[in-house]
């Protein structure tokens, strides 16, 4: 029993022997990149640790983070960086002296195997090089080709404010352009959020409609069965030469009917909508306008002359009108006192200079709060509200 014992203890021994040198011959190449390893005889552990300079964990990170912005345009895309619909947009293309290198090495290279082919041509194994020189040049025009763009160069997506601090917007002076206050909106009115958008396509359409039913209620034209004229056939069916026919009435004969023709007031396209899904349209349409940030509100819209000169250089200043300016609808609600001078200068709620003024301008419509509409509002990009507009707007929508 005792020498099975000892013979159990050498063959252990022999094993952990033969452990430690094995452990010790694998994790050498650990040592000298990882750090120190430590070994107990009583238990054979290993244990790494990785020691590494600031400096060269800081670098590190900056050269990851300048790689991770670093995108190559891919070849078989067809992109233009300068369409807003582009994710290159905004996004400067990386300019590097390694490709003019590149560019250089490239010219030298073409040149030196021009002259070469040139003395070579009737050895095989200088065509040889030259395949595979040309091979070389193929793969440094696809390496040349590649196109990068640094996505750190690219404008912040603008972000909407979020409510209630969307509310309270600045008030613009009309002529000058210049900030003269500020004004806190109603949230019942200008803070739907979610914008319906369901809403704002049933109240559009609607409208359509009924413009369209109101268009032409007394046009009429007559029918094949109403136009005067015979049913007798008016020549041969067969033997003339020509196409068949019958009567003399058709649609398309001259003197004949009129195909799908207005009826009248029997043919009517208007829908109905219910008015607090309208009211409700206006209040989406507005909260809209101010989510994107087309929303200018104004003191006043009164103009000192009926010039277009004048209007057009004062709605430069908000990017509106113009060769380059954006579309704007104008909404007003002027009230003129009796007696008072600027009674001459106001007619349906909005000022006479500015109405007179905007007629040559076609990018700008003008009107008053009653006939302000979801339509003209999603037609427009930028709405312009006067104080007394909104005061007016938020008092009829609320009710």
């Amino acid at each position: 029993m005792s020498n099975i014992v000892l013979m159990t203890r050498r063959v252990a021994s022999a094993a952990a022997t033969d452990m430690m040198h094995t452990s010790s011959r694998t994790t050498a190449p650990l040592i000298s990149s990882f750090g120190n390893l430590s070994i107990n005889n009583n238990n054979i552990s290993a244990a790494t640790t990785i020691t590494s300079n600031n400096k060269q964990l800081n670098y590190f990170s900056s050269m990851a983070t300048k790689k991770s912005n670093i995108v190559e345009l891919p070849p078989n895309l067809k992109y233009d960086p300068r369409a807003k619909s582009s994710p290159f947009y905004g996004a400067d293309e990386v300019e590097t002296s390694r490709r003019k290198k590149q560019l250089q090495k490239k010219v030298e290279g073409q040149e030196a195997a021009a002259t070469t082919a040139a003395e070579n041509v009737e050895n095989n194994d200088d065509d040889d090089d030259e395949y595979t020189d040309i091979e070389d040049d193929v793969d440094d025009e696809a390496d040349e080709e590649r196109v990068l763009y640094d996505l750190s160069t690219k404008a912040d997506v603008p972000r909407a404010i979020p409510l209630p601090k969307r509310l309270h917007v600045p008030v613009m002076d009309f002529n000058s352009g210049d900030e003269v206050g500020t004004f806190h909106l109603s949230e019942k009115t200008f803070g739907c959020d979610p914008v319906r958008v369901d809403i704002l396509q049933r109240v559009v359409v609607w409208q359509r409609n009924k413009k369209r039913g109101k268009r032409n209620a007394g046009a009429r034209t007559k029918t094949i069965s109403e136009v005067s004229g015979s049913g007798r056939k008016v020549r041969n069916q067969k033997g003339g030469g020509i196409a068949r026919a019958g009567h003399s009435r058709p649609a398309h004969w001259r003197g004949g009917a009129k195909a799908h023709g207005p009826k009248g007031n029997i043919q009517d396209y208007t829908t109905k909508l219910n008015k607090k899904v309208r009211r409700m349209g206006m209040r989406h349409a507005l909260s809209q306008k101010l989510l994107e940030g087309n929303l200018v509100i104004t003191n006043d819209m009164a103009s000192n002359t009926h010039k277009t000169k004048v209007l057009d250089e004062m709605l430069n200043r908000f990017d509106v009108s113009g060769k380059y300016g954006v579309t704007a609808l104008m909404v007003d609600d002027a009230q003129a006192k009796e007696g008072s001078e600027d009674e001459a200068f106001v007619h349906g709620g909005v000022n006479v200079n500015l109405k007179v003024a905007s007629g040559n301008l076609h990018k700008i419509k003008v009107q008053n709060q009653i006939a302000c509409n979801v339509y003209d509002m999603l037609k427009y990009k930028k709405l312009f509200l006067s104080l007394e507009a909104v005061r007016a707007l938020e008092a009829r929508l609320e009710k």
